[in-house]
């Protein structure tokens, strides 16, 4: 407690006063979010605190991430300000107050968790599918931040839209021309690709959407039972966040006996991907100038 807080408790006793204050819903990069186990209410709950006299509340959410964590918060976006009576809380000791919290996330943060002041019993990353018990005022918070387009969309493309198949055209050739750097050669088809052939190509295409933008897409034509992985893109911006995962995550969700796909032998990044989702690599192949292809499939268990 600041000493603010204590001069006014001194003043006012339990009663309940407006308390306001900073919260932010931290993520690391498989989107599990931060949570802290209070050591005053034994609850887990989302980081953050009181505002002291003069801050902002970007400042305020600043400070508490730093005290409470350790970690040192990078670009934050503001979400919404929580308040209302639902936003009552009632300290172990009697003391009372009403919440006003300005909400934001981050992505973008650097640092190892450490609990410097006392206030945390644990820290943990957690799913947002798998939380653990939370309090009425917690789960409300958790409610905002999936109406506020934070998260990763996951849906599909309809290349029939010309805005919409023109993302996914810039995105093609800034992930592959990454990957022709890698296999050192030009010969990748997607970077050779028009706007027409893109949209005749046959393929069903899935994206994922942050903040509105196109982060990353997978294409695939499905014969019977088996689903054949024609592109995986991801954009340079989003690498190393899952996003690639995610994708077929959800294409393993449309049902399937095989999954098949291919990548340049010499893309290391993309080779260790799949042997990590358990995909089994097959003979390689070689096409074009010889250019070495790994194979993978994965059989559905």
């Amino acid at each position: 407690m600041s000493d603010y807080i204590k001069e006014i408790r001194a003043l006012i006793g339990s009663r309940p006063f407006i308390l306001v204050g900073s919260a932010v819903l931290v993520f690391n990069r498989e989107y599990e979010v931060l949570l802290q186990l209070r050591s005053d209410t034994g609850k887990w709950g989302i980081p953050g605190g009181a505002m002291e006299p003069g801050e902002s509340f970007e400042e305020t959410a600043r400070r508490e991430l730093f005290e409470e964590t350790g970690l040192l918060l990078k670009r934050l976006k503001f979400l919404d300000v929580a308040a209302g009576e639902e936003y009552y809380f009632q300290y172990p000791n009697g003391d009372e107050i009403y919440n006003a919290i300005a909400l934001y996330a981050c992505e973008d943060w650097e640092g190892n968790l450490k609990m410097n002041d006392g206030e945390s019993k644990e820290l943990r990353f957690f799913p947002l599918n798998n939380l653990p018990y939370l309090t009425e005022r917690q789960e409300l918070i958790i409610n905002k931040l999936k109406d506020s387009g934070f998260l990763p969309e996951i849906r599909e493309i309809n290349l029939e839209v010309i805005m919409e198949c023109a993302e996914v055209l810039d995105l093609q050739r800034k992930s592959y021309r990454i990957e022709a750097d890698l296999i050192v050669t030009d010969e990748i088809p997607p970077l050779k690709e028009t706007f027409e052939h893109l949209q005749d190509c046959g393929e069903t295409f899935i994206g994922c959407y942050i903040e509105g933008r196109l982060a990353g897409a997978i294409s695939f034509k499905k014969e019977g039972e088996v689903i054949d992985i024609y592109r995986m893109m991801v954009h340079p911006e989003f690498f190393r966040r899952g996003i690639a995962q995610k994708l077929i995550a959800q294409l393993e969700q449309i049902g399937y006996s095989e999954m098949i796909v291919s990548t340049g032998a010499a893309n290391t990044p993309a080779v260790k991907l799949y042997e990590k989702l358990d995909f089994e690599r097959q003979e390689d192949s070689v096409v074009g100038n010889g250019l070495v292809l790994a194979n993978f499939k994965k059989r559905q268990i």
